[in-house]
Order: structure tokens, then sequence, then C-alpha cells
């Protein structure tokens, strides 16, 4: 956590130091760097309960829940415990309850 505040303190002075004042696209560097740094700190802990929405069709949303089983550098592993209302496949993997995938943090939010 101590090196993304500290990466986040660089990108910050920077946009300042070589323009003057802040650069818009060094700031939404910025804010996506702090979101990505603020969903992987809440849910990189095996055990926490995650979900993911999916579209179906044009209008309609369904939700995924499940449990975080492995965290990595770059992905977690999450074992679906609820597949949602609609038949779901990711990739070549069927979204049905007991199957693992891995996908990057960002994909998941903390269930309430």
């Amino acid at each position: 956590m101590k090196t993304v505040v500290a990466g986040c303190m660089v990108l910050m002075q920077t946009a300042c130091v070589t323009t003057g004042q802040p650069n818009p696209e060094s700031e939404t560097m910025l804010a996506r760097t702090v979101n990505e740094s603020a969903i992987r700190a809440a849910i990189s802990h095996p055990g926490t309960t995650v979900c993911h929405q999916l579209m179906v069709g044009i209008a309609e949303r369904d939700w995924v829940r499940g449990e975080v089983t492995e965290v990595g550098d770059r992905a977690i592993g999450v074992r679906i415990q609820d597949s949602g209302r609609f038949p779901h496949i990711i990739g070549e993997t069927a979204i049905v309850p007991g199957a693992v995938m891995r996908a990057a943090p960002v994909a998941w939010t903390p269930c309430v």
C-alpha cells in the first residue's frame, strides 16, 4: 500500500512540475490508480465475497456472486457461488456454481 501511495504522489508531483499546473490526463491516471488500489485492498483476501455485473442483451444486467479463493499479482481466483439468473460463458469457462475463474480484481466488487 505504501508503494501505491508513493507512486500516486510521484504522478501528482510530475504533473504539477512539468506544466506548472495539474494535467487532466495525469489526474485521470492518478484517479484510476487510486481506484484500482482501493478495489484490490478491499477484495484481495481469500474468503471475501465478491460480485460481478454482466450485461445480458442490450438492457438487462445480471449479477454473479463468488468467493475469493486465491490472490495473485495481477489476478484473483473466484469460486462461483451464485451464477445469476441467466447462463453465462466468459472465455471458455461456463459460469456455474463451483466453477473457479481467474480475473483482474477490478472486474469484481465487494458484495453487500
